[in-house]
C-alpha cells in the first residue's frame, strides 16, 4: 500500500466513526512559547485537553507535520544512520476530547490495522503502563490479545508527557514484529520487546487523564476535566510495516527524492557506501523544505538555528557524495511531488524554500572552506592532539560534525579529546533545552475561554460600520484598567499585523469610557482594554464609536501593504513572503523574505508599481469562502497566522488576492499616494520596508521639499544645479583631505621611525616590536612597519584613560605566524575582546595595568614558535 493511500484510508475510518478532519498545524507552534517545532498531532488541541476551551467537535482526526530536532528531541546525528530516526515525520492521529476513552480508543486502533489494513494479527505485540490493568484487561477481554503478548512497562517507556508542563497521562503502544532477520540480540528474558531491532513501535495511544502545572517553581500535577485520547502512529513507520521494509527510507515515501539525489550525484543508493549520506541528505531536505515553507528563517537562534545546522549537516554529505555544486535546492520540488497534495499551502512557497536553501548553501560552502583553515591553525599549535573544545567550536561555527573531524585526525595519526568534546556538546544541549523551555500556565486565558464558552465569539460589524449599540457581558478588572467584553463590537481587535482599534463608549451622547486598544486573547473574543470602567454596568447597552479619522488611516496602510507584496513578488520573484507586519494610522511596515538589500532602481519600481495600482482605482473586494476554494484560486496564505476553514479573501482588482481579516479601503483610489522611507535587513534572510500612504506620504514629501528649499538657499541654486554644487564642494573637500592626510602620513613616517628602535631579535629568526602611539590609525602606522621589518611581529597600542586599544600584525608571507591563535587565549589578562585574520588582530580591553605583563607573556610566546 502507497503512503498516499495509508493517509486517505486513516482519514476515511475515522471519518466513518465520528471524527472530524482538521488541517495539520504548522511547523511553528501557534500561541504555544514552551514549544520550539510541533512534535506530536495533538500539539494544536492543547487548549482542549486542558479544559481551557471547548471543541466545536469532540472527535478529531489529523495528519500532522512534526520536526524533532533540538531542545528536548536533538537526536540529529543519529538520522540517516538508524532506520527510523527522522527529523520531519507525518504522524497519523485520532482524538477524544472527553468522549471516548480507552476501550473504543484500542478498539479502533486494533480494527484499523487489522481489518483495514490487513496486518496479521500475530505480528502484533502490545504494551501498558504497569499502573493500567484495566487497558491490559481491555486488550484481551475485548480485542483477544493473548496475555503473552501484552506487557507491562513503566514510566519511562508507557507515560506520556508533552513537555515540563502540559496535558500527560499513561499509555499503550502497539509494537510490529519485522521478523527475527532484524534481531539486534538484546537479552528478551525479561521482556520480549526489548529487541528494538525487531519490534517497532507502530502506534501510541495516550490516553489523557492528567496535566502538569508550574506553582511558583514546583511542577505539580492535577486530574483533567475529562479524561481524552491522544493517539499516534508515525506515517513512515507504518508504510515500512506495510511495504514489507526494514527501513523507512525504502519507502515510496523517498521514491522521488532519491531519483533526483542519484542525478545530481551520479552515485547509486543501492551502493551501500553512499546510502547513509543519501538518507541524510533526503530526511533533511523534506525537514528544510517544510520548516521554510511554514516560515523559518535559516539564522543563529531559536528555529533558524536549528533549521541552519540541518541544513549544512545536508550539505556535508552532498559532499560526501561528492556534489560540489550548490545542489540542495535542486531536491525542493520532489519533496512537494510527495507531499504537496496534503500540505498545499506549503508548495504554494517551495519557491522561497529554494531561493534560501540555495542561498543558505553556498554561505556555508565559503564557511566550510573557511573551517578546514581553522584547523589547520589549530593544529600548527597542538600538533599532536586536537582538544575538545576546539573540536566542538568547528562542529557549532563551521557545520564539521565530529566524524568529519575524525576522519582528517585519523589520517594524520592525531588524537582527538572525544569526552570533552562531548561534553561542550551536551554543554550546548542544556543551553539549548534551557533557551525552549518556556514557562506558559495558560491561567489568564482560561478566564477568556470560559467567558467564550459562556457567551460565544463576539460578533463583529465593524466591516460595515465605525460605531453600534451593544450589550457589556463582562468586566475584568486588571493591574491597570478593565477589559470589557461585549455581545457585539465595530472595534477591530490586533491581529494579522494590524493594530486594534481605539474610540470611545457613550451612555445618551456623554462619554462615559475610552478605549485605548483591542485585542483578541482567544480565537473570535474581541476584548476592549479601558482606564476607567466606574460609569459601566454589566448586562446594559452601551454606544461604541470607533476612532475614525485613525480607521481610515489604518485602511489606507493596510491595503497599501497588499498592493506593495504583490508589487515584490512582481519586481524580486515570488520566493518573496509576507514574515511580518504592522499597520498602524502612521506608517505602515513590512517585512518579507529576501536575501539581498533592494537596489534603489528597484525601490522606485515598487513604489511607480504601487502608485499605479492606486491610480487604477481598483474595487477592493472580500469575500467569505472555505480556505481550500482561496488557496486554489492563488490566494496567498501569510506564515504564522492561523486560518480555520473559512476564510476572508481580500481582492484588488487583478493584482492582489490575499487572505486577510483586516479593514481595508473599498477602493485603491482611496490611499491616494505611497512612499517608501526606508529599506533594511531584519535577520538573515529577511528585509524590512517601511513607508507612507495619502496625508503621511504628502507631509512626508512636503518636509522633504522644505529641507530642499533651504539647501538651496545656502547654495543659492535651483533644483538640478543643487546637485551639481554638492558634488562640486564635495570633490574640493576630497582633495583637501588627501592633501592633509598625505601630511599626517609624512608625520607618522617621521614618529614610527622612533617608534620601531626597540625591535628585537627572536631565537627563531623573527623580530618582535612593542610599541606605544597617540595615534588612532593603528593599522596605518603598521604598514610602513611591515614594509620596514618583513619577519616582524608587531604589537602596537594606544592608551585613552583605562581603555586600551591595540593590533598584533605581520607579513601575510609569514605563514607559520597565526596572530588570531597567539593571542586568543591571552585576552582576558587585559579584559580585552577582539579578532580578525591570520597576519593581523585588532581589539580593545579595559585592564592596562596588565599591559606589561601581557606584553612579556606575549614575546616569551613568540619566542618560543
Amino acid at each position: 500500500m502507497k503512503a498516499k493511500k495509508v493517509r486517505k484510508a486513516f482519514v476515511k475510518f475515522f471519518e466513518d466513526n465520528g471524527h472530524k478532519k482538521y488541517p495539520s498545524s504548522s511547523l511553528v507552534p501557534h500561541d504555544d512559547p514552551t514549544l520550539l517545532f510541533a512534535n506530536a498531532g495533538m500539539n494544536q488541541f492543547k487548549d482542549y485537553f486542558t479544559g481551557a476551551a471547548q471543541p466545536e467537535q469532540r472527535r478529531a482526526v489529523t495528519i500532522q507535520k512534526c520536526v524533532r530536532a533540538g531542545g528536548k528531541h536533538n537526536d540529529l546525528e543519529n538520522v540517516g544512520f538508524t532506520a527510523r530516526h527522522h527529523t520531519f515525520f507525518e504522524m497519523l492521529g485520532n482524538f477524544s476530547f472527553g468522549d471516548y476513552f480507552k476501550s473504543e480508543a484500542i478498539k479502533l486502533a486494533w480494527k484499523f490495522l487489522t481489518q483495514e489494513l490487513g496486518i496479521p494479527k500475530d505480528k502484533l505485540y502490545v504494551t501498558v503502563h504497569d499502573s493500567d490493568q484495566e487497558a491490559a484487561d481491555i486488550w484481551h477481554n475485548e480485542q483477544g490479545v493473548p496475555r503473552d503478548r501484552i506487557f507491562f512497562m513503566g514510566d519511562k517507556d508507557n507515560f506520556w508527557e508533552m513537555g515540563e508542563v502540559g496535558p500527560c497521562g499513561p499509555c499503550s503502544e502497539i509494537f510490529y514484529d519485522h521478523g527475527p532477520e532484524y534481531s539486534d540480540g538484546s537479552d528478551t528474558s525479561k521482556c520480549l520487546l526489548a529487541d528494538e531491532g525487531r519490534y517497532v513501535e507502530i502506534w501510541n495511544l495516550v490516553f489523557m487523564q492528567y496535566e502538569k502545572y508550574k506553582e511558583e517553581s514546583e511542577i505539580k500535577r492535577r486530574d483533567l476535566p475529562k479524561p481524552s485520547v491522544d493517539t499516534g502512529a508515525g506515517l513512515e513507520r507504518l508504510t515500512a510495516a506495510l511495504q514489507h521494509k526494514y527501513w523507512n527510507y525504502d519507502t515510496d515515501l523517498f521514491e522521488d527524492i532519491f531519483e533526483k539525489i542519484e542525478k545530481i550525484s551520479g552515485k547509486k543508493y543501492s551502493n551501500d557506501k553512499f546510502k547513509s549520506s543519501m538518507r541524510v541528505v533526503a530526511d533533511h531536505i523534506r525537514a528544510s523544505s517544510l520548516l521554510i515553507t511554514d516560515g523559518v528563517i535559516p539564522s543563529n537562534e531559536g528555529r533558524g538555528y536549528v533549521l541552519r545546522r540541518i541544513i549544512r549537516r545536508a550539505v556535508r554529505h552532498l559532499n560526501e557524495l561528492g556534489v560540489k555544486e550548490t545542489s540542495f535546492f535542486k531536491l525542493v520540488d520532489s519533496v512537494f511531488e510527495t507531499l504537496g497534495d496534503e500540505y498545499k499551502e506549503n508548495k504554494n512557497n517551495k519557491a522561497l524554500a529554494k531561493k534560501l536553501l540555495e542561498s543558505e548553501e553556498k554561505k556555508f560552502r565559503e564557511t566550510l572552506s573557511q573551517g578546514l583553515k581553522v584547523l589547520e591553525d589549530m593544529l600548527k599549535k597542538s600538533p599532536n592532539e586536537l582538544s575538545g573544545q576546539d573540536a566542538f567550536m568547528l562542529y557549532d561555527s563551521y557545520g564539521f560534525p565530529l566524524d568529519l573531524t575524525e576522519v582528517i585526525l585519523k589520517e594524520r595519526n592525531i588524537k582527538l579529546d572525544v569526552k570533552g568534546f562531548e561534553q561542550a556538546l551536551e554543554n550546548q544541549k542544556e543551553r539549548s533545552r534551557k533557551a525552549g523551555n518556556f514557562s506558559s500556565t495558560g491561567e489568564d486565558k482560561k478566564i477568556y475561554f470560559k467567558i467564550k464558552e459562556k457567551y460565544g465569539a463576539t460578533q463583529f460589524t465593524g466591516y460595515q460600520n465605525s460605531e453600534d449599540s451593544s450589550k457589556l457581558l463582562e468586566i475584568i478588572e486588571l493591574e491597570e484598567g478593565s477589559a470589557l467584553i461585549f455581545d457585539k463590537t465595530p472595534f477591530y481587535a490586533e491581529s494579522g499585523g494590524q493594530v486594534g482599534d481605539k474610540g470611545l463608549i457613550k451612555n445618551n451622547d456623554n462619554i462615559i469610557a475610552k478605549i485605548f486598544d483591542t485585542q483578541k486573547p482567544v480565537d473570535s473574543l474581541f476584548v476592549h482594554f479601558t482606564k476607567d470602567s466606574s460609569q459601566l454596568k454589566v448586562g446594559e447597552k452601551y454606544d461604541l464609536f470607533v476612532d475614525k479619522k485613525r480607521r481610515e488611516l489604518i485602511k489606507k496602510n493596510h491595503s497599501a501593504t497588499h498592493l506593495m507584496h504583490a508589487a515584490l513578488q512582481s519586481v524580486l520573484g515570488d520566493h518573496v513572503k509576507q514574515a511580518g507586519s504592522l499597520v498602524d494610522e502612521q506608517k505602515l511596515r513590512f517585512d518579507f523574505t529576501h536575501s539581498e538589500p533592494l537596489k534603489k532602481d528597484e525601490i522606485t519600481k515598487i513604489e511607480n508599481i504601487v502608485n499605479e495600482q492606486i491610480e487604477l482605482s481598483h474595487k477592493v473586494d472580500a469575500e467569505v469562502m472555505p480556505k481550500d476554494k482561496a488557496i486554489e484560486k492563488g490566494a496567498q496564505a501569510l506564515f504564522g497566522e492561523k486560518y480555520g476553514n473559512e476564510v476572508r479573501v481580500i481582492e484588488m482588482g487583478p493584482f492582489s488576492l490575499e487572505l486577510c481579516g483586516g479593514t481595508h479601503v473599498g477602493n485603491t483610489s482611496e490611499i491616494g499616494l505611497f512612499k517608501i522611507i526606508s529599506e533594511s535587513s531584519l535577520s538573515s534572510g529577511i528585509r524590512r520596508i517601511e513607508a507612507y500612504t495619502s496625508s503621511g506620504a504628502i507631509s512626508y514629501l512636503s518636509k522633504r521639499s522644505n529641507i530642499l528649499s533651504k539647501i538651496e538657499r545656502k547654495l543659492s541654486a535651483k533644483q538640478e544645479k543643487t546637485i551639481e554644487q554638492i558634488e562640486t564642494l564635495q570633490n574640493e573637500l576630497k582633495t583637501k583631505l588627501k592633501e592633509i592626510q598625505k601630511l599626517e602620513d609624512q608625520l607618522n613616517s617621521i614618529k614610527s621611525e622612533s617608534l620601531f628602535n626597540q625591535t628585537k631579535n627572536l631565537d627563531n629568526g623573527f623580530q618582535f616590536t612593542s610599541a606605544q602611539t597617540d595615534s588612532k590609525d593603528l593599522r596605518k602606522i603598521s604598514d610602513s612597519y611591515i614594509d620596514k621589518f618583513p619577519k616582524g611581529i608587531l604589537f602596537l597600542y594606544n592608551k585613552n584613560n583605562q581603555k586600551i586599544s591595540f593590533l598584533l600584525r605581520t607579513s601575510k608571507d609569514n605563514n607559520q605566524i597565526n596572530c588570531s591563535l597567539i593571542i586568543k587565549d591571552l585576552l582576558p589578562m587585559l579584559e580585552a575582546r577582539g579578532g580578525g585574520r591570520d597576519d593581523m588582530v585588532q581589539g580593545s580591553g579595559n585592564k592596562t595595568s596588565e599591559l606589561d605583563h601581557f606584553i612579556s607573556v606575549l614575546e616569551k610566546r613568540l619566542n618560543s614558535l
